[in-house]
């Protein structure tokens, strides 16, 4: 459990961590390069006087984790990137504070251009993002880890979508991925409880037509069917109520 002095710096860098996705946003449009929005991150995490955490863990060197398509979870943002029309993009992004090393962990997924030219592509993140709604309506004191992943596998699979069981939410405070993990998919009533004052990122991750994964290069983790995948995370608080969402 994190301290009050804990909690606050979490929000805070909250608030850092949505002017980044915030500015991101505005930015993710056709011909611009997956290096450029990079750079802004890392100027802005620079002028809020915070760190990436993903930088330099395991050799990492960029600020964000940019996904394009069928890669679903650790993409570098590549110079050699350029963003097209109807492209699936996926930008995740951890923020640490300098003096006490606490973390934020987000991300988001989107369609470059105009989504309503892709229909198929925006169902999907339709009903990837009311997974998510349904993930926080689990995420209360007293109930479990597997309520939590049941809850969205279900809703997930009723239209035809695929959870990557491999790839998990799981608790924040200052490393990656600390235990316990945020299961999407489990048996209602079992495996962790969860405590108001946890901190967690929870992040359904999803593939259009597999649920099967490759990890052919250095990071990158793809589909192994090569369809689209999509991730969308919260940071949150976990109460006895609705959860308080830091980012």
């Amino acid at each position: 459990m994190l301290s009050e002095k804990e909690l606050q710096i979490m929000r805070k860098n909250g608030e850092v961590h949505k002017s980044v996705f915030d500015a991101i946003s505005k930015m993710l449009a056709p011909w611009v390069s997956a290096k450029q929005v990079d750079d802004l991150a890392l100027k802005m995490c620079k002028d809020a006087g915070v760190l990436s955490a993903f930088t330099w863990v395991y050799g990492y060197k960029y600020t964000l984790q940019t996904s394009v398509n069928d890669v679903v979870v650790h993409g570098r943002p590549l110079k050699s990137i350029i963003f097209q029309d109807g492209d699936v993009v996926t930008i995740d992004f951890w923020v640490k504070d300098k003096k006490h090393g606490i973390c934020t962990d987000a991300a988001f997924t989107t369609i470059i251009g105009d989504p309503d030219k892709y229909p198929k592509k925006k169902e999907f993140l339709r009903v990837w993002k009311k997974a998510l709604e349904k993930w926080l309506q689990q995420a209360k004191a007293g109930n479990t880890v597997w309520d939590i992943g049941h809850a969205i596998d279900k809703y997930v699979s009723k239209h035809g979508y695929h959870i990557i069981r491999e790839l998990t939410g799981h608790w924040v405070w200052k490393t990656l991925h600390e235990q316990p993990y945020i299961y999407n998919y489990g048996q209602p009533g079992t495996w962790t409880k969860l405590k108001a004052g946890m901190t967690l990122a929870i992040e359904p991750i999803v593939g259009y037509s597999s649920g099967q994964i490759s990890d052919k290069w250095d990071w990158e983790i793809f589909v192994a069917d090569g369809s689209i995948g999509c991730q969308f995370e919260h940071c949150i608080l976990v109460t006895d109520g609705d959860p308080e969402i830091i980012v």
